[in-house]
């Protein structure tokens, strides 16, 4: 089958090729999965992360080199375990990716869990539905934290989480959204009052009215210096709030070549958590699991898209096609960071899911 391979560890032109002759799973797949013809695969950061090597000791997947690339996909029920019960061949469904390890979207057909699978509604377009899974879903949980009445700063409005974060907050009932990105259309479409543009305008730490009025939460989706210069200045959040961090945020550099790393790791976010409570002055540091997900919940996700409660948004550029230029152009604009909703590959010519 045709598949978007890596071959190492690297450049993105040099270590991505797309390949004919891959292997197709095997049918019928083992107890708890299940085989799907794949239409469209989202890509995210953590594609960008492996290619690297930055995290090869939890991302590579257990098979080293070669693997298939991709995150996230929509496709259609192609076989099932003989003892499947909620699936059955020709289900429209989307699969999120089994975390901490993303791969296998960018091909023909893929092996999925059936845990991390959910039918999908047909009147949500496969290029869309495949971007829900992970961006959507860590958005949902992220806005959890925000009250009716909060002040809130979205820092990384106009990405793919920060474009679904915005529309949450809202809709929790939030009396002021101030997102951080130079998409000042795009961010006030979906909700913000006010567009700080980073490039072009002081920190939002410095600015003189959000020192003034202090924000109740901050959703942190870049990282970068944000908390150690921004939320530890103790300038623009109020000392009872919450500072919200995704620890896989697109300025993170994460690195984990063994465990030794790992535990840094996660001694490194204890001692944010810690440092945060001892020093009353400042917020409440948080950095929640943004990928958990429960029976339910993409069934849930899906209504909110069906109602219109929430606009999915797909970079201008996307889908980009099942080409090896295609996907290695879709890569790049993933790993520049400065992607405006999800970015996207079409798998398949025949989207119909009728």
């Amino acid at each position: 089958m045709k598949a978007a391979v890596a071959t190492g560890f690297g450049e993105i032109d040099g270590n991505i090729f797309v390949h004919t002759d891959w292997p197709v799973p095997s049918s019928p797949p083992p107890p708890g999965h299940l085989v799907v013809r794949v239409l469209a695969c989202a890509l995210a950061p953590g594609d960008v992360r492996v290619l690297s090597g930055k995290t090869d000791f939890i991302q590579l997947p257990e098979s080293g080199h070669p693997y298939v690339i991709g995150s996230d996909v929509s496709g259609v029920v192609a076989s099932c375990h003989e003892n499947e019960t909620k699936f059955q061949p020709g289900d429209y469904v989307v699969c999120r990716f089994d975390e901490p390890k993303p791969n296998g979207g960018v091909a023909e057909y893929q092996l999925v869990k059936a845990k991390l699978t959910e039918k999908c509604p047909r009147s949500i377009s496969p290029i869309v539905s495949c971007g829900l899974p992970a961006s959507a879903m860590a958005a949902k949980l992220l806005a959890g934290y925000v009250q009716p009445k909060d002040r809130v700063l979205v820092i990384g409005g106009s990405g793919a989480v920060g474009s679904s974060v915005i529309q949450y907050v809202k809709a929790a009932g939030a009396s002021y959204i101030v997102a951080v990105s130079t998409q000042s259309g795009l961010c006030q479409s979906l909700g913000a009052d006010r567009v700080l543009n980073y490039r072009v305008q002081k920190p939002w730490w410095q600015q003189p009215d959000f020192q003034k009025d202090k924000f109740n939460v901050v959703i942190d989706l870049v990282n970068g210096d944000n908390w150690t210069t921004g939320g530890c200045s103790a300038l623009a959040v109020e000392s009872t709030g919450t500072y919200v961090a995704a620890i896989t945020g697109v300025e993170t550099e994460l690195e984990a070549h063994g465990w030794t790393d790992v535990i840094k790791m996660i001694l490194a976010f204890m001692g944010r958590m810690l440092y945060s409570r001892i020093h009353f002055n400042l917020p409440k540091w948080v950095a929640p699991k943004a990928l958990k997900l429960e029976d339910g919940d993409l069934a849930e996700l899906f209504q909110d898209v069906v109602k219109g409660e929430l606009k999915p948004v797909m970079d201008p550029s996307s889908p980009f096609p099942f080409t090896e230029e295609g996907v290695r152009q879709a890569m790049h604009l993933q790993q520049s960071r400065h992607a405006h909703g999800k970015v996207v590959i079409q798998v398949s010519d025949d989207l119909n899911v009728e």
